[in-house]
């Protein structure tokens, strides 16, 4: 059973996306670790929209530096090294800077059993698959809330934002890509 379906076996919304990369699994997983936000540019500028009118017109600075993985929200829940890495979130994403529970799951059995009124989760993960000479990257993004009323607050939410999400996804695809055609580097 992969990671994701153990942290989030039904949920309300998902998205999926997938890129076969010319490296081993282990390889695309490492990429993906040194990833930078300044390997990224639609994301950093979504990034930049979100954080409201004060970081519209600022450049990328130390933020640059980053590793992607740390710069979006979902955090780090499990891994299994060059096969899948889990990341989750839990929050009220309707506010401009979304609320996070005092004490957030560390794991993924406590990321599985929250069930909280008032919030959604959202778990993403890369999943990495050997097919000949090169991996296939795949990346999910699942979203369950807590309760009927949360549900439908997300899914306005998510018809906003969405969109965004996906793009995000597919250019953290587009850079593992490039940066493992580079020798690994971006």
């Amino acid at each position: 059973m992969s990671l994701i379906d153990e942290a989030l076996p039904r949920y309300d919304a998902v998205e999926r996306h997938s890129k076969r990369v010319p490296a081993s699994p282990e390889a695309a997983f490492a990429a993906l670790e040194r990833l930078r936000i300044a390997d990224l540019p639609v994301t950093a500028a979504l990034l930049r929209l979100r954080g409201g009118p004060s970081n519209w017109f600022i450049g990328l600075g130390e933020a640059g530096r980053m590793r992607a993985l740390d710069a979006i929200a979902p955090r780090r829940i499990a891994e299994r090294p060059g096969r899948e890495l889990l990341l989750g979130d839990i929050a009220r994403y309707a506010a401009l800077h979304p609320e996070r529970p005092r004490e957030p799951p560390s794991d993924v059995a406590g990321f599985a059993a929250f069930d909280t009124p008032g919030w959604s989760k959202v778990a993403m993960n890369f999943a990495f698959t050997a097919q000949a000479d090169t991996t296939l990257v795949r990346t999910e993004t699942r979203v369950r809330s807590t309760d009927p009323r949360t549900r439908r607050i997300f899914s306005v939410y998510w018809r906003i934002v969405g969109k965004g999400s996906a793009l995000i996804r597919r250019e953290i695809l587009a850079a593992l890509a490039r940066a493992l055609a580079n020798g690994g580097q971006e």
